[in-house]
């Protein structure tokens, strides 16, 4: 299945955004601390408008551009301050795409590894592709002081490969599909594709079946780079 369209015709929203809302609330946390009235923010991979609530529900009268190829993107948020502006594109169609304004944030929650999946080669590879790409579209799209936001999950450090199995089960079980620990982000991988450390970088245990939270090695991470 296309990483891209595997939630086409579900409920996004109440199931699979549910689920990982401690992402969510980080991220969110986060942004309140990054945007101001007015800004533009592009949202990459949003779904449903998940980043538009997010912002609406901070109070922040701004503008979100979301970037999101499966079907989900129809089901716009009801919004009192966000302007929302659905695009429905792949992440590579936008690299070549003329978006309305130069953004002041770009926004990517749990969507990297999927787009980076994209890419159809080796977890290395897609992730070497996956950043050029995306300095070439934060190059073209993103003011040059712009805030980088990403939120994106993995496994605790020093997991086992049976802690791991273990997790990836219950994963799949939960939400449908899971990922091996060599496609999802580090933190360590956004910095040295940037060459720049984060401003802010936060990671919390997933807790997605109400397990203990000293045996959950998924975790939510959120890092802001300038």
């Amino acid at each position: 299945m296309d990483s891209m369209t595997k939630f086409d015709g579900i409920d996004y929203t109440n199931t699979f955004a549910k689920k990982i809302s401690v992402m969510h609330e980080l991220v969110k946390n986060v942004l309140s601390g990054q945007l101001s009235t007015g800004d533009d923010i592009i949202d990459m991979g949003g779904g449903p408008g998940i980043g538009a609530k997010m912002i609406d529900e901070l109070g922040i009268e701004a503008t979100v551009t979301n970037i999101e190829l499966s079907t989900t993107i129809y089901d716009v948020p009801q919004l009192s301050l966000v302007k929302y502006i659905p695009l429905k594109m792949s992440f590579k169609e936008a690299l070549d795409a003329q978006l309305s304004c130069t953004a002041n944030c770009l926004l990517m929650v749990s969507s990297e590894h999927e787009i980076a999946l994209c890419n159809g080669q080796t977890p290395k590879e897609n992730k070497k592709i996956f950043f050029e790409e995306l300095n070439k579209f934060i190059h073209k799209n993103l003011k040059r002081n712009g805030s980088l936001v990403f939120g994106f999950p993995n496994y605790r450090k020093g997991a086992s490969k049976t802690e791991i199995a273990r997790q990836r089960r219950l994963t799949e079980s939960l939400l449908g599909h899971s990922h091996p620990k060599e496609e999802y982000f580090t933190v360590e991988e956004f910095s040295a594709a940037f060459g720049a450390q984060p401003v802010v970088f936060i990671q919390k245990p997933m807790n997605l079946a109400n397990e203990d939270p000293g045996e959950t090695i998924l975790r939510a991470n959120v890092a802001v780079f300038k």
